[in-house]
């Protein structure tokens, strides 16, 4: 069975906070990544959602918020066709601080989550337009995937409501279930233990 990334990541965090967001993605990848950066951002947007894997299209907005890709909206759909407009105050803000903040990791990540629901070629495509972004991602239904079956797809977490997800059994025996705060030593018990044990 596939990891479940995005249930690796709720454990690890009680909000969605940004950690750092905006430093890794407009400064240090373009650094390191050069002039091939929009290319290699397109594939990994498209190698995230294979490994976060939605149930349905309309998942899409929510996980764009809960990791601060910004406001996603379905603007148009056709047969072929998926239109989106990505906007709100961090795309704005994104792109009045870095000439050269770039989209490309969401295009692949869309136009992925696309082709792994419809069963078909999806590629995305972007469109600048001041404070918004619109993502095209044209489809092939003459052309099926190859291996694009989802088998676990993620149920996503609303933060902030009520209705706690369903605890899943695992059988992964490599995790714990002890909360990581609970395995680090607090400020009056350094002196009764040592730093990796759990006694």
């Amino acid at each position: 069975m596939p990891e479940n990334h995005y249930e690796n990541l709720l454990r690890a965090v009680s909000t969605p906070e940004t950690l750092g967001y905006e430093l890794l993605r407009d400064i240090l990848l373009p650094d390191l990544l050069g002039q091939e950066a929009p290319g290699i951002l397109y594939w990994a947007g498209k190698d995230l959602a294979r490994r976060l894997p939605l149930s349905q299209l309309d998942d899409l907005p929510t996980f764009f918020a809960q990791f601060n890709f910004g406001e996603l909206k379905l603007s148009q759909q056709t047969k072929n066709r998926y239109i989106y407009q990505l906007g709100g105050q961090q795309i704005a803000r994104r792109q009045k601080a870095f000439s050269n903040a770039d989209f490309q990791l969401e295009t692949g990540f869309i136009a992925q989550q696309v082709q792994q629901l419809t069963q078909t070629v999806a590629e995305g495509q972007l469109e600048f337009d001041r404070d918004k972004i619109t993502i095209i991602v044209q489809t092939d239904h003459t052309d099926v995937p190859q291996a694009t079956a989802i088998d676990n797809p993620i149920t996503l977490h609303h933060f902030g409501s009520t209705d706690a997800p369903a605890e899943k059994p695992t059988t992964d025996t490599r995790t714990s279930a002890t909360p990581v705060t609970d395995l680090m030593p607090k400020r009056t018990q350094r002196h009764k233990r040592g730093w990796f044990s759990r006694n």
